[in-house]
């Protein structure tokens, strides 16, 4: 299966040969009796994206020297469980395009794309049960349900102009940086490590997850559209109220009125034109949202080589371990570096 690559980032180097062994498998585990299935699946996997959750996952695994039989069908979960919700998401936001191409809801109808969805995240179950890892198989289950009760909560917060810090992290925590913290976590679990090594990997994990995020959340207001992939400004046209707005809204600037005034007149008319949409981005700088935003992703960035730094203290590395704490390290800087 040939697939779309985003991007060859360095820190996929110590793994390059085990992430192409996964783009086969993501397929494989997944195949059904049913050919029009097999189609929708080939489509959604050859589709690109960054493959950053299975990445941290293997990397994870070589640091702790962990190569079970496991290791593959883990990474695909890392993988299944994104995309699942990935699929999901398209349907909520009537999406039609994701990374510059059709989304599977408009191209099979929202029901194909539900189901095929669901049909992931049974795959994803039936790998977990086969590790016989409860450890691994409950911190899977609570992150799919906290996904779900993030998401439910994101919907509860649309349009809401005073939603606060606290809110925004909640939604993040569970909609991205647990995810990520069960990539890096998981493969302690496999490996039966000491707590310290799972608390630390995880705590990585899940201030990659953060910077992730909120990182992205910038890009929507400072990226390229056609390099985001997604409109400037979507967020808030979904009616998304994301950290740099946060920031900006919250902000004792003299443009901070200007602001509020406009975000009001968006809302009252459930659109906003050109013009609006750049006033609006250009509003959000004025105000130090962006700066803000990105200061507060370099501080978990920092967090999660901190987590790194403590492990090293701790352990003796051979060559291709010190190879994947590299790479892991360099994960911290990529998260920020993106453009997409």
């Amino acid at each position: 299966m040939k697939r779309i690559i985003d991007m060859t980032p360095s820190f996929f180097q110590p793994i390059s040969e085990e992430l192409a062994t996964l783009e086969t498998k993501l397929v494989d585990y997944l195949l059904t009796p049913n050919k029009p299935t097999n189609q929708i699946l080939e489509h959604i996997f050859s589709s690109g994206g960054k493959r950053i959750r299975p990445a941290l996952f293997l990397l994870c695994s070589r640091l702790i020297n962990y190569n079970g039989d496991h290791k593959f069908p883990i990474a695909s979960v890392c993988e299944y469980i994104h995309t699942a919700s990935l699929l999901h998401d398209d349907v909520i936001d009537n999406s039609t395009l994701r990374r510059n191409k059709p989304t599977a809801n408009s191209i099979w109808g929202d029901e194909t794309a539900v189901l095929t969805g669901d049909l992931i995240y049974s795959a994803a179950c039936r790998l977990m049960v086969k590790t016989k890892s409860l450890e691994l198989i409950d911190d899977f289950a609570e992150c799919i349900r906290f996904m779900s009760e993030s998401e439910l909560f994101q919907l509860e917060l649309l349009w809401k102009i005073d939603t606060n810090y606290e809110q925004y992290y909640s939604v993040v925590e569970g909609k991205t940086a647990f995810l990520f913290q069960c990539s890096a976590k998981t493969p302690c679990y496999l490996a039966q490590s000491d707590s310290i090594t799972t608390h630390l990997l995880g705590d990585y994990g899940k201030h990659i997850g953060f910077a992730f995020q909120i990182f992205d959340d910038y890009l929507d207001y400072a990226g390229d559209a056609a390099q985001v992939g997604k409109p400037i400004a979507a967020d808030l046209l979904e009616g998304k109220i994301t950290l740099p707005l946060i920031y900006a809204l919250n902000s004792n600037n003299k443009y901070t009125q200007n602001l509020k005034n406009l975000i009001h007149k968006i809302i009252e008319n459930n659109f906003a034109t050109m013009e609006e949409q750049k006033e609006l981005i250009t509003l959000v700088k004025e105000t130090d949202g962006l700066n803000k935003a990105l200061q507060q992703a370099e501080t978990h960035a920092q967090n999660a080589r901190n987590c790194l730094s403590k492990y090293t203290q701790n352990n003796d590395l051979n060559l291709e371990q010190k190879n994947a704490l590299t790479a892991l390290n360099e994960i911290t800087y990529f998260v920020l570096n993106r453009k997409n």
